[in-house]
């Protein structure tokens, strides 16, 4: 049907709604938070390090309808949007997402690494393009000594980064610092200027859209890549518990674990 269809945004509305109990999972069981902004509109690029991303909030975050937490590039990106509406034309930009207080060991160290789990669902939303993790592509400018994330203890004793160039994972598992990756999105494909195509029969023609469509799918596609992100932390976590679980640690429980156990109790989940 027209304005519907497996690339429509629309799509999305089965992973959010599942994503907001991902979120309330997360939230309950470490006190994890899923946070993510528009960094990006077309050439309305955020500086590096304008936004601290220790004390993010979402309020910040929905203080502006294009989802930007700082509020004098939101106005730059929303000038940018109105100007290639008024055009009939589109632009993409860039949804950063950080996850705050991620649990430790989530991820895989071969195949199902945490950052391969993350990219393959977020490139499965609607009008992605590119994926990166930590210091992605601004990495391959730096050397090794640099890019290293080295160790540290801190002062309530805990093993830390000094740095986060790894963006929180690290052969392919959490190591407990925030998670940051970045999503590219194109410009809508549907837009209101003429364009040139070939119909089925072959022959040459123009086309042009007489439906409505988004000038740029940024502010929308923030709650889709929280929900994304929430749904694979989540997966993550039941996995790591049912295989940590099977051989425990704690040499003071000696009997398996069994579905009337405390520890699998929802409120322990």
């Amino acid at each position: 049907m027209k304005g519907g269809g497996r690339s429509s945004a629309r799509e999305t509305i089965g992973r959010v709604a599942s994503g907001a109990i991902a979120k309330k999972i997360l939230k309950q069981f470490s006190g994890t938070e899923v946070l993510g902004y528009v960094s990006q509109v077309h050439q309305v690029v955020l500086p590096d390090g304008s936004v601290d991303h220790d004390t993010l909030t979402l309020d910040q975050i929905e203080s502006n309808i294009v989802r930007c937490p700082n509020p004098e590039y939101a106005e730059k990106m929303i000038a940018a949007i109105d100007d290639v509406w008024a055009r009939g034309d589109s632009i993409g930009g860039v949804v950063t997402c950080i996850v705050k207080n991620a649990p430790r060991g989530l991820g895989s160290p071969v195949f199902d690494k945490l950052e391969a789990e993350l990219a393959k669902a977020l490139m499965s939303l609607p009008a992605t393009k590119g994926f990166e993790c930590g210091s992605g592509f601004a990495g391959t400018f730096l050397t090794g000594s640099e890019h290293n994330d080295e160790f540290f203890t801190d002062e309530h004793g805990r093993i830390r980064t000094r740095t986060n160039r790894s963006g929180g994972i690290q052969g392919g598992i959490s190591n407990g610092e925030i998670i940051k990756m970045r999503v590219a999105f194109k410009p809508t494909a549907t837009i209101g200027k003429k364009q040139n195509t070939v119909t089925r029969e072959k022959r040459e023609i123009e086309l042009t859209a007489l439906t409505r469509h988004d000038p740029c799918v940024l502010p929308r596609a923030v709650p889709t890549v929280e929900a994304m992100v929430a749904l694979v932390l989540v997966d993550q976590l039941m996995a790591q518990h049912a295989q940590c679980n099977l051989f425990p640690i704690n040499p003071e429980l000696q009997e398996p674990l069994s579905f009337n156990s405390p520890n699998l109790e929802p409120a322990n989940i």
